[in-house]
């Protein structure tokens, strides 16, 4: 008796890891499941293993199955924890005489038997071979096929919100790569709006695309399968769309932070994104699903960074956008360009690490993730007109 209760506790124990584990990862709108989360990741690892020796774009729309895999697997899983558990319960009592009626001819039920009856109780088959007497066990089943209609539903729900999140992330991905003309570089946006006067254009562009940021964000901490969303078109993903947000920050932030381009810097809706940007990216790295990428221990690259900043002010003169002064003050304060280029390096310490833990999580490498994307013919022909 006391190993029939002990199976029994063992069932009862699993069924409640199982609700607990649908409960977090369906119902509640914030937390990330430990188990769901590990399985998730490990297929991850796992994909991603075996597209090594792959190249090119078989590789990507390799990856690209990730999402689809990982919730085939996460409903399998429930569902095969629930027979199992249900099963458990079940195989401690089918042998005792009274409890079940059992079929013609089968005098001495199996483990085998246990687990059967628990997988057509959970599909609600129910071909009435295998029938619980004892009432306790009948209400016990009773519960098992409430709970397999409980979790296919809740499975249809989870995908049902799942997929138009990336159909979301699709088209602001795409929106971006149209704005920039297939860049990672936000210039040609910038050159196309400002260049003819249209700030205010540019800031109902920024203020929409912060909307979206601020949706994805909740909807990584609502959904965090989502980490693993891979398009064969670099374009499309979220990664791309991290970095081209990086950049048309950094530069409407801190490159364009003097003359004309400093009341633009200061805009409360360029301010807006760069704080949904931070917001976003610590969302990303508080959750079980990325690894943040471990510090060498040294100093910042804020040389690199610098360099990076220079670059960035020459590529806006010769688009013929306002950049920092380096005249300093006669008061002997710091020039616009050295308080620009300051806020420049904070704003990279800052996001570095985060995003570069992301990178080496998405399964793209750094020359695919920035390299020029097709571009739209309008677009290309109206940056060389702007070049002339």
């Amino acid at each position: 008796m006391s190993f029939q209760l002990a199976i029994t506790l063992l069932g009862a124990l699993l069924i409640a890891l199982t609700f607990f584990d649908v409960f977090l990862t369906v119902l509640h709108p914030q937390a990330e499941s430990p188990f769901s989360s590990r399985l998730q990741t490990a297929l991850w690892r796992l994909m991603r293993l075996v597209a090594t020796p792959m190249h090119g774009r078989a590789r990507h729309r390799f990856l690209g199955l990730a999402v689809p895999t990982m919730i085939v697997a996460l409903v399998a899983a429930w569902v095969g924890l629930l027979v199992v558990s249900f099963g458990l319960i079940y195989s401690a009592w089918i042998g005792v005489p009274g409890v079940f009626r059992l079929p013609v001819g089968v005098t001495n039920p199996s483990w085998g038997d246990a687990f059967y009856f628990s997988g057509e109780t959970l599909g609600t088959v129910g071909y009435g071979d295998f029938q619980p007497v004892q009432p306790l066990l009948r209400f016990v089943s009773t519960v098992e096929g409430f709970s397999g209609i409980a979790v296919i539903s809740m499975s249809i729900a989870y995908v049902l919100e799942l997929y138009p999140v990336l159909q979301r992330n699709g088209v602001l991905a795409v929106l971006l790569n149209e704005e920039t003309a297939g860049q990672v570089s936000g210039l040609p946006l910038l050159a196309r709006y400002l260049r003819k006067g249209n700030f205010g254009a540019l800031a109902g562009l920024v203020q929409n695309i912060n909307i979206d940021l601020l949706s994805l964000a909740e909807a990584h901490r609502r959904l965090p399968v989502l980490h693993y969303g891979h398009p064969a078109q670099v374009e499309r993903s979220f990664l791309r769309v991290l970095l081209v947000v990086q950049n048309l920050v950094g530069t409407l932030r801190y490159g364009m932070a003097g003359g004309e381009g400093k009341e633009w810097s200061e805009d409360p809706r360029v301010r807006a994104l760069e704080d949904s940007l931070f917001f976003l990216l610590y969302t990303l790295g508080s959750s079980l699903h990325l690894p943040l990428a471990s510090g060498s221990g040294g100093e910042p690259p804020t040389a690199e960074i610098d360099e990076a900043f220079s670059s960035l002010c020459d590529s806006l003169k010769r688009q013929r956008l306002p950049t920092p002064s380096d005249t300093a003050p006669a008061t002997g304060s710091l020039s616009e360009y050295d308080i620009a280029r300051q806020g420049f390096v904070r704003f990279h310490i800052s996001i570095n690490t985060t995003l570069l833990s992301y990178l080496r999580n998405s399964g793209y490498t750094y020359a695919e993730a920035t390299a020029n994307a097709a571009r739209p013919q309008r677009l290309v022909d109206e940056l060389e007109h702007n070049e002339r």
